[in-house]
Formats: C-alpha cells, sequence, structure tokens
C-alpha cells in the first residue's frame, strides 16, 4: 500500500509540473528595435533604424522584437543583439509579451 501511494505522489507532482508550463513555440518576422524607439518608426538617433538602435542600446537600452503592432521583450538579449535594427525571422517560446529566442535569422528583404 505504501507502495502505491509513493508512485501516486510521484505521478501528481509530475502532471502538476506539465500543468503549470506556460509558453507557446512562435515563428515570427519583423525586425529586432530598442526599447527606447520600439515600434515609432521614428529614429532618433542617425538617420536609420539600425545606427539608432545600436546606439540605444549602447546607451542601456533593452532589445525588443517588433512585429506588425506589437512589441515583445526578449529573455535572451545576448541571442539578438547583433541584430539590431534588422529585419529577422523568430523561432522562439512565446510566454506573455516576452520571447525566448531560439533561433533568428536575417531577412534579406
Amino acid at each position: 500500500m505504501k507502495k502505491v501511494l509513493i508512485f501516486t505522489a510521484i505521478l501528481l507532482s509530475i502532471n502538476i509540473c506539465f500543468a503549470f508550463t506556460t509558453g507557446s513555440d512562435v515563428h515570427l518576422s519583423g525586425y529586432i528595435d530598442d526599447s527606447m524607439c520600439a515600434g515609432t518608426g521614428k529614429p532618433m538617433h542617425g538617420s536609420d533604424r539600425v545606427t539608432c538602435a545600436q546606439k540605444c542600446m549602447k546607451m542601456g537600452a533593452k532589445a525588443v522584437f517588433v512585429s506588425g503592432d506589437k512589441v515583445y521583450k526578449i529573455t535572451n538579449q545576448k541571442a539578438v543583439l547583433k541584430y539590431a535594427g534588422q529585419n529577422v525571422t523568430i523561432d522562439g517560446k512565446l510566454t506573455d509579451d516576452a520571447i525566448e529566442v531560439a533561433k533568428i535569422t536575417e531577412d534579406k528583404k
């Protein structure tokens, strides 16, 4: 009887862990911007989006992902820094308004 109770407790614990797993896999296109200018379409520093995003990030702004009119936070910043201001496609896990980037590729448009 004791073994059955222990086994049942273990199964319930595993099920509870899976029940609270959040996030969904996404495949989105957009661009990497900085959190200060994100989605405004008007670069504050420099004449283009790439220059502005790079300068703002050097001043402490976080990288964000803009797709359509939605701005997403990026949980793993280092994965996207070299794409500042560029059009990209992202594969990752979306949780609320934040993306954990699994794969990023530059769109040559």
